[in-house]
């Protein structure tokens, strides 16, 4: 009885071990994050960063990760097939904090990026948008320890789960990679489908999405992102920000306002003080490149990377 226990165990390890290995070399390094990327994968990514080149790593939201499009039309995709090694870690409910979040990662787990490009949004400083304060779960769970307490208390505080289920889950994904990369595996065999756009967008839909209270340090979005800047140049580690290029035509009785362009000069001084350089894209697009307020279209995508090369270039000049 006792040797054909131990002869299950074994056949159990045998079959974990084997799935551990399938999945470390077989889920594919995607051209970006699944929209629900565990802590497991990301973790993965960044160990292959270290190994490689230094990259030249993206942070943003759904407009840089590519709402409505395939990997490989976005921007990100467009200036690594001309020889950049760019690495797409935007999702689409990125902001500040979590910018802030994957910059201390990246730096404690010994990336060292050749440059960092930052999307700047608007949308995402208002305490009205989903991602104002909060971390995406797969990040927070490998950042938390890395933040101190006044950053915590800048944010929505995370969510628990019973400590019971939460150390199993633990333990069980530290045994075994396909659990612990399920989520990454479901997306990356089905896909990562997004809802239906609607066909003509109205103004209406993004009332209220652009906040036009002044901006100042108290604003999450504003300390997450000096600290970002901050800890950027501490590490000499070249920046570049553009601001989000939006629809005009379709939010002009939002955003065509003196409130909005001075949030917009008050974010763009902010950077340059921290040696950032910065690119206002704000304006630069046609509404037929876009989707909606923001998303935009494969046109779109290319127009940005266009815009963002020679950008890269100078960084890379600083580096």
């Amino acid at each position: 009885m006792k040797s054909a226990v131990v002869a299950a165990v074994a056949v159990i390890a045998a079959i974990i071990l084997l799935e551990n290995v399938l999945a470390a070399r077989y889920v594919s390094h995607l051209p970006r994050l699944t929209a629900d990327f565990s802590p497991a994968y990301l973790q993965r990514e960044l160990q292959f960063m270290v190994a490689g080149s230094p990259p030249t790593i993206f942070l943003g939201d759904s407009v840089v990760w590519g709402y409505q499009l395939q990997p490989g039309q976005t921007a990100v995709s467009i200036l690594a097939s001309r020889g950049c090694v760019c690495r797409n870690l935007a999702f689409k409910a990125g902001s500040p904090p979590n910018y802030y979040a994957l910059v201390r990662l990246l730096l404690s787990s010994g990336v060292r990026p050749k440059a960092v490009v930052m999307q700047i949004n608007q949308k995402v400083f208002s305490q009205t948008d989903g991602a104002y304060q909060t971390l995406h779960p797969g990040l927070a769970v490998l950042a938390e320890p890395l933040l101190t307490r006044s950053d915590r208390a800048a944010l929505t505080p995370f969510s628990r789960s019973n400590p019971f289920e939460e150390r199993f889950d633990r333990a069980l994904s530290s045994l075994w990679a396909p659990y612990a990369m399920r989520a990454d595996i479901r997306e990356t065999l089905l896909g990562d489908p997004d809802p239906p756009e609607p066909l003509h967008p109205s103004a209406a839909l993004f009332e209220g999405a652009y906040d036009a209270t002044p901006l100042n340090g108290r604003n999450a979005g504003v300390y997450f992102l000096q600290k970002t800047a901050a800890a950027l140049r501490a590490a000499r580690i070249p920046a570049v920000a553009f601001m989000t290029p939006t629809n005009h035509t379709l939010l002009h009785e939002y955003i065509n306002t003196p409130e909005y362009r001075a949030n917009g000069s008050y974010l763009k001084e902010l950077l340059l003080k921290q040696g950032v350089v910065v690119l206002d894209l704000d304006e630069a697009f046609p509404a037929d490149e876009f989707f909606d307020n923001d998303h935009l279209t494969a046109a779109g995508q290319r127009r940005l990377a266009k815009l963002l090369a020679p950008a890269l270039h100078l960084a890379g000049k600083k580096h």
